[in-house]
Protein backbone atom coordinates (compact mmCIF):
# COMPACT_ATOMS: atom_id res chain seq x y z
CA UNK A 1 0.00 0.00 0.00
CA UNK A 2 1.85 3.35 -1.09
CA UNK A 3 2.58 5.34 2.11
CA UNK A 4 3.63 8.80 0.09
CA UNK A 5 2.44 11.85 1.34
CA UNK A 6 4.31 14.42 0.44
CA UNK A 7 6.59 15.02 -3.23
CA UNK A 8 9.55 17.63 -2.14
CA UNK A 9 10.73 19.31 -5.32
CA UNK A 10 14.85 20.19 -6.05
CA UNK A 11 14.15 23.73 -7.85
CA UNK A 12 17.35 24.33 -10.86
CA UNK A 13 16.56 21.40 -13.27
CA UNK A 14 13.31 20.51 -12.35
CA UNK A 15 11.09 23.70 -11.60
CA UNK A 16 13.08 25.82 -13.95
CA UNK A 17 15.88 25.11 -16.41
CA UNK A 18 18.44 27.60 -15.18
CA UNK A 19 21.95 26.26 -16.83
CA UNK A 20 22.24 29.22 -18.71
CA UNK A 21 21.18 31.58 -16.64
CA UNK A 22 23.26 30.17 -13.67
CA UNK A 23 26.22 30.16 -15.80
CA UNK A 24 25.64 34.19 -16.92
CA UNK A 25 25.17 35.10 -13.72
CA UNK A 26 28.37 33.16 -12.08
CA UNK A 27 29.93 34.28 -15.15
CA UNK A 28 29.01 37.96 -14.43
CA UNK A 29 30.02 37.40 -10.45
CA UNK A 30 33.27 36.64 -11.31
CA UNK A 31 34.41 39.21 -13.58
CA UNK A 32 33.46 41.70 -11.05
CA UNK A 33 36.09 40.20 -8.84
CA UNK A 34 38.57 39.87 -12.23
CA UNK A 35 37.85 36.02 -12.12
CA UNK A 36 37.33 34.16 -15.39
CA UNK A 37 34.30 31.10 -15.01
CA UNK A 38 34.21 28.36 -16.45
CA UNK A 39 32.76 27.14 -19.98
CA UNK A 40 29.11 26.42 -20.23
CA UNK A 41 30.83 22.90 -21.14
CA UNK A 42 32.33 22.65 -18.04
CA UNK A 43 29.62 24.26 -15.77
CA UNK A 44 26.94 21.37 -16.75
CA UNK A 45 29.37 18.93 -14.32
CA UNK A 46 29.13 21.49 -11.73
CA UNK A 47 26.01 22.43 -11.75
CA UNK A 48 24.58 21.34 -8.47
CA UNK A 49 27.21 22.49 -6.58
CA UNK A 50 26.38 25.16 -3.68
CA UNK A 51 27.33 29.00 -4.82
CA UNK A 52 30.28 28.98 -2.42
CA UNK A 53 31.74 25.68 -3.83
CA UNK A 54 31.17 26.80 -7.31
CA UNK A 55 33.60 29.62 -6.25
CA UNK A 56 35.97 27.84 -4.67
CA UNK A 57 35.95 25.38 -7.60
CA UNK A 58 36.52 28.35 -9.99
CA UNK A 59 38.37 30.75 -8.44
CA UNK A 60 40.85 27.91 -6.29
CA UNK A 61 40.76 30.72 -3.56
CA UNK A 62 41.54 29.16 -0.17
CA UNK A 63 41.00 32.35 1.42
CA UNK A 64 37.14 31.98 2.91
CA UNK A 65 36.92 35.95 3.39
CA UNK A 66 37.06 36.46 0.13
CA UNK A 67 34.75 33.66 -1.08
CA UNK A 68 32.67 35.01 1.74
CA UNK A 69 33.02 38.27 -0.26
CA UNK A 70 32.18 37.12 -4.00
CA UNK A 71 29.05 35.04 -2.08
CA UNK A 72 27.77 37.92 -0.25
CA UNK A 73 27.54 39.91 -3.96
CA UNK A 74 26.49 37.36 -5.60
CA UNK A 75 23.42 36.60 -2.31
CA UNK A 76 22.67 40.49 -2.86
CA UNK A 77 22.98 40.45 -6.16
CA UNK A 78 25.05 43.04 -6.98
CA UNK A 79 24.94 41.36 -10.50
CA UNK A 80 21.63 41.16 -11.95
CA UNK A 81 20.39 37.38 -12.50
CA UNK A 82 19.12 37.28 -16.08
CA UNK A 83 15.39 35.89 -15.09
CA UNK A 84 14.85 35.66 -19.10
CA UNK A 85 17.21 32.97 -19.60
CA UNK A 86 15.29 30.85 -17.41
CA UNK A 87 12.65 28.39 -18.70
CA UNK A 88 10.00 26.11 -17.05
CA UNK A 89 8.80 22.38 -17.62
CA UNK A 90 5.55 22.22 -20.09
CA UNK A 91 2.25 22.47 -18.58
CA UNK A 92 4.32 23.09 -15.05
CA UNK A 93 1.68 24.95 -13.35
CA UNK A 94 -1.43 22.02 -14.22
CA UNK A 95 1.24 19.21 -12.76
CA UNK A 96 2.02 21.43 -9.66
CA UNK A 97 -2.23 22.13 -8.92
CA UNK A 98 -3.25 18.64 -9.96
CA UNK A 99 -0.17 17.39 -7.70
CA UNK A 100 -1.30 19.44 -4.72
CA UNK A 101 -4.76 18.04 -4.54
CA UNK A 102 -3.11 14.74 -3.75
CA UNK A 103 -0.22 15.21 -2.16
CA UNK A 104 1.73 17.83 -0.19
CA UNK A 105 4.13 19.44 -1.65
CA UNK A 106 7.38 21.28 0.00
CA UNK A 107 10.81 22.11 -1.39
CA UNK A 108 14.17 22.20 -0.10
CA UNK A 109 17.24 23.64 -2.30
CA UNK A 110 20.68 25.12 -2.66
CA UNK A 111 19.55 28.47 -3.51
CA UNK A 112 20.25 31.43 -1.30
CA UNK A 113 16.84 33.06 -2.19
CA UNK A 114 13.52 31.76 -1.93
CA UNK A 115 13.20 30.00 -5.42
CA UNK A 116 9.15 32.33 -5.34
CA UNK A 117 10.79 35.24 -5.89
CA UNK A 118 11.70 34.31 -9.60
CA UNK A 119 8.69 35.30 -11.88
CA UNK A 120 8.31 32.46 -13.40
CA UNK A 121 7.62 30.86 -10.03
CA UNK A 122 5.91 33.44 -8.07
CA UNK A 123 2.42 32.07 -9.03
CA UNK A 124 2.76 28.27 -7.38
CA UNK A 125 3.81 29.53 -4.07
CA UNK A 126 0.38 28.79 -2.66
CA UNK A 127 0.48 24.80 -4.00
CA UNK A 128 3.94 24.52 -1.85
CA UNK A 129 3.63 24.06 2.13
CA UNK A 130 7.38 23.97 3.24
CA UNK A 131 10.54 25.70 1.91
CA UNK A 132 14.59 24.71 2.86
CA UNK A 133 16.97 27.18 1.27
CA UNK A 134 20.64 27.51 1.99
CA UNK A 135 20.62 29.50 5.05
CA UNK A 136 18.63 27.29 6.81
CA UNK A 137 20.69 24.19 7.51
CA UNK A 138 24.58 23.83 8.33
CA UNK A 139 24.67 21.31 5.78
CA UNK A 140 23.62 21.19 2.16
CA UNK A 141 23.15 18.71 -0.51
CA UNK A 142 24.32 15.83 -0.69
CA UNK A 143 24.22 15.82 2.95
CA UNK A 144 20.20 15.10 3.86
CA UNK A 145 19.81 17.42 6.28
CA UNK A 146 17.44 19.87 4.20
CA UNK A 147 15.66 16.96 3.17
CA UNK A 148 14.84 16.00 6.79
CA UNK A 149 14.14 19.55 7.81
CA UNK A 150 11.94 20.08 4.69
CA UNK A 151 10.29 16.82 5.83
CA UNK A 152 9.55 18.00 9.75
CA UNK A 153 8.41 21.05 8.53
CA UNK A 154 5.52 19.23 6.79
CA UNK A 155 4.79 17.31 9.83
CA UNK A 156 6.08 14.00 8.05
CA UNK A 157 8.44 11.35 8.23
CA UNK A 158 10.84 11.27 5.56
CA UNK A 159 9.59 7.76 4.32
CA UNK A 160 6.59 9.29 3.92
CA UNK A 161 8.64 12.10 1.17
CA UNK A 162 9.44 11.38 -2.78
CA UNK A 163 12.32 13.86 -3.31
CA UNK A 164 12.35 15.05 -6.94
CA UNK A 165 15.81 15.96 -8.46
CA UNK A 166 17.79 15.66 -11.33
CA UNK A 167 21.35 15.13 -10.17
CA UNK A 168 23.62 12.08 -8.40
CA UNK A 169 23.69 15.04 -5.79
CA UNK A 170 20.04 14.48 -5.39
CA UNK A 171 19.91 11.16 -5.16
CA UNK A 172 22.28 10.94 -2.57
CA UNK A 173 20.76 13.13 -0.02
CA UNK A 174 17.39 11.58 -0.59
CA UNK A 175 19.23 7.92 0.21
CA UNK A 176 20.70 9.21 3.26
CA UNK A 177 17.10 10.76 4.50
CA UNK A 178 15.41 8.02 3.83
CA UNK A 179 13.44 9.01 1.18
CA UNK A 180 12.34 7.67 -2.08
CA UNK A 181 14.04 9.44 -5.18
CA UNK A 182 12.27 10.26 -8.47
CA UNK A 183 15.09 11.70 -11.14
CA UNK A 184 14.41 14.13 -13.98
CA UNK A 185 16.45 13.47 -16.78
CA UNK A 186 17.87 16.56 -18.00
CA UNK A 187 21.04 18.04 -20.36
CA UNK A 188 22.05 14.87 -21.32
CA UNK A 189 22.60 13.52 -17.20
CA UNK A 190 21.86 9.46 -17.09
CA UNK A 191 21.34 9.32 -12.83
CA UNK A 192 21.15 5.96 -11.86
CA UNK A 193 19.85 4.31 -8.62
CA UNK A 194 16.79 6.54 -8.46
CA UNK A 195 13.36 4.68 -7.76
CA UNK A 196 12.43 6.58 -10.91
CA UNK A 197 14.19 8.13 -14.06
CA UNK A 198 11.51 10.38 -16.43
CA UNK A 199 11.82 12.45 -19.14
CA UNK A 200 9.60 14.77 -18.54
CA UNK A 201 7.72 16.67 -15.88
CA UNK A 202 4.56 15.45 -16.64
CA UNK A 203 5.74 12.70 -15.93
CA UNK A 204 5.62 13.16 -12.44
CA UNK A 205 1.81 12.63 -11.94
CA UNK A 206 1.29 9.02 -12.87
CA UNK A 207 4.98 7.99 -11.37
CA UNK A 208 4.47 9.19 -7.95
CA UNK A 209 1.22 7.51 -7.49
CA UNK A 210 3.05 4.19 -8.91
CA UNK A 211 5.65 4.38 -5.88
Amino acid sequence: MQNIKSIIFDVDGVLIDSLEGNHKFYTDLMKKFGYEFMKLEEFISHFHLTTKDVIRHSTKLTDEKEIEKIWLAGKNREVPYPEELLGIPKNLKNTIEALSKKYVLGVATSRTLTPFSITQLIDLEKYFKAEVIYGDTKNHKPHPEPLILAAQKLGLKPEECVYVGDSATDLMAARDAGMKCIIIESHGRNIKGADENISSFEGLIKTVDSL
